[in-house]
């Protein structure tokens, strides 16, 4: 089993596609750009991995649509849930395609303490200890927090429909602890 790290898929989001143009201009149209990441996702993802979902998984009222794409998609998925997120989760359709919702979760992973948030966090539970911290809802742009141990891991921040979170934590080993502003650091 691999666990797998996303954010910010916008399933139905017609504008994404000039708002992100690096990522998604590629596309031909919103129905194209769905397909494209159910392919991406089910040629990596395999039935038995576990995807952290950080939120914003569709747009506006295609929920019961985004739930069709959601229910051939591998693997399972939790959420924490992101900004676009509540309207659908009413539905009960969409809800029953997460394993569990969260608004905020930590997790350890390789023996790393993981917070999952979609938004970035100026500080986040123990960092000054070398926590890691992911999010979204930026889609790449900058947030000043890039020198520490977090990362936007959404699609149009990584170009990955979904990232490998064993490689995220790799990634972040070389990276400094946050230093919050007294000074103190912590142990690993």
């Amino acid at each position: 089993m691999t666990t797998w790290v996303t954010s910010d898929l916008h399933f139905y989001h017609k504008n994404i596609m000039k708002f992100c143009p690096e990522t998604r201009g590629r596309f031909r149209d919103v129905d194209h750009m769905n397909e494209e990441i159910v392919r991406i996702w089910n040629d990596v993802v395999a039935e038995d991995d576990l995807v952290y979902n950080l939120g914003d998984v569709t747009f506006g009222n295609a929920y019961k649509t985004a739930t069709e794409i959601l229910q051939r998609m591998n693997g399972r998925q939790i959420l924490i849930k992101g900004n676009h997120d509540p309207k659908p989760l009413k539905d009960v359709h969409f809800r029953n395609c997460f394993e569990e919702i969260h608004d905020y979760l930590e997790i350890k992973h390789m023996g790393k303490k993981i917070v999952l948030f979609h938004y970035p966090l100026a500080e986040w539970n123990s960092a000054h200890y070398g926590a890691i911290h992911l999010y979204g809802h930026v889609h790449g742009s900058p947030t000043g927090l890039e020198c520490f141990r977090t990362m936007d891991v959404g699609f149009d921040a990584t170009g990955n429909v979904v990232t490998n979170l064993d490689t995220v934590v790799e990634m972040m080993k070389n990276v400094p602890k946050f230093k919050p502003h007294h000074g103190q650091t912590g142990e690993e």
